[in-house]
């Protein structure tokens, strides 16, 4: 492989293998190519591991330390899923450890999958660039994700549980949890923000079966006002506008400011951090004139979080693209609180087809026409696009070409 183009060729030509849970191979490929396990925290949850993300890199970044993420999926280009100190592997690092790991795993009993290779990827290029920490973003789940092979990380992180993934990761809310707690491990800190009592005490006897301490973040809110921007005041800290937009930022904020304190990450860092955090599609203003948001919101609990937000904005027209194996009822019904729901396709093995949503009585577009005609004539305020991180990342692509 000699460009980005060959490594997206060769890794999309292993997405046939589908979703095979396990840690054999990465643990196979981690000692047959000499890797050493870095400093790291290890985030899971249903919703807001990305943002927890972004809140930790920023205070890390503060805090005067470099820093690698490795997070899916992307919204901007594919190369932001690795990145040193917010800024996307280049070309020549993509290539040169693409083709170290497809010598290797070209040896393996087992094909691997195309997470697993990109996590492969991840952790050569971590080991040639030593950063002072990694925050890995589980994949999906926890227990059996392939960046689940870290044994001793710094901190765990649970942010959230929801419906999300049934077919692989259970029926129920405890199935999932369960999976998700999977990333617990013996004398690491484990810090959450899970709002349920039931699942709670699962997360807190499986702190007690492995032998770690659990810590309930959400005691550190104090107050949020929500509004244009949110502003949150966290216990022993002054009010802060919040580099992400949302009421359920705050606890994502949490998660990452119980995480920095544990670490002893300066208080200037972690406050500042909170400012200066940003993800691309995450309740993202792209345009003032005409108000256009983007949110990658793709299940129930997601929506419902935008659906808080959106109700401080007026007179609302909804754009969106709810993926066929997600509840679309439940989260057509809760956007329709906010204004008038269109509905769309676009081109992704797991989007749901115009004749799959015309029968289901959607309102039917064909978004990128009916985009471009209501960037010209906009019938409402605001116009918010959700449904699908991937189709965020082709509205926003889409969106650029628009204004330039």
């Amino acid at each position: 492989m000699k460009t980005r183009l060959d490594v997206f060729d060769w890794l999309s030509g292993q997405l046939r293998f589908g979703i095979k849970p396990g840690l054999e191979r990465m643990n196979w490929m981690i000692e047959q190519l000499g890797l050493e396990e870095r400093p790291s925290i290890h985030v899971a949850g249903t919703n807001g591991k990305g943002s927890t993300v972004a809140f930790l890199r920023a205070m890390a970044i503060e805090n005067g330390l470099s820093v690698g993420t490795f997070t899916s999926p992307y919204i901007i280009q594919f190369e932001e899923r690795i990145m040193l100190n917010g800024e996307p592997i280049q070309e020549d690092a993509l290539v040169d450890v693409a083709n170290r790991v497809k010598a290797c795993a070209d040896k393996a009993t087992e094909t691997l999958t195309e997470f697993e290779l990109l996590t492969m990827m991840a952790w050569c290029y971590f080991d040639d660039t030593r950063p002072d920490v990694i925050i890995w973003e589980v994949g999906l789940g926890g227990r059996l994700d392939s960046t689940n092979v870290l044994t001793h990380p710094l901190a765990t992180v649970v942010t959230s549980i929801g419906h999300d993934h049934q077919g692989i990761l259970g029926d129920t809310l405890e199935e999932i949890a369960m999976e998700k707690y999977g990333i617990v491990k013996r004398d690491v800190p484990m810090f959450h923000s899970v709002g349920e009592e039931k699942l709670i005490e699962l997360l807190l006897q499986k702190g007690e079966d492995v032998g770690a301490s659990i810590h309930d973040v959400r005691t550190l809110v104090t107050e949020i006002e929500d509004g244009a921007g949110t502003v949150v005041t966290y216990e022993g800290m002054p009010p802060v506008v919040l580099g992400l937009t949302g009421h359920h930022q705050a606890y994502n904020g949490a998660c990452a400011v119980a995480v920095a304190r544990h670490l002893g990450w300066k208080e200037e860092a972690i406050r500042s951090g909170l400012e200066r955090a940003q993800h691309p599609g995450r309740y993202e203003l792209v345009s003032k004139r005409p108000r256009v948001i983007l949110d990658g919101a793709h299940n129930q609990e997601g929506i419902e979080a935008l659906v808080v937000q959106a109700k401080q904005e007026t007179d609302v027209t909804v754009l969106t693209a709810i993926l066929a194996d997600k509840d679309r009822d439940t989260m057509i019904h809760a956007l329709q609180e906010i204004g008038d729901v269109y509905e769309t396709t676009f081109d992704f093995p797991r989007a749901r087809t115009r004749e799959q949503l015309i029968k289901d009585g959607a309102r039917f577009v064909e978004w990128q026409e009916w985009m471009n005609e209501w960037m010209e004539a906009p019938t409402s305020e605001t116009l918010i696009v959700t449904g699908s991180l991937y189709f965020i990342s082709e509205v926003r692509t889409h969106f650029q070409s628009l204004k330039k």
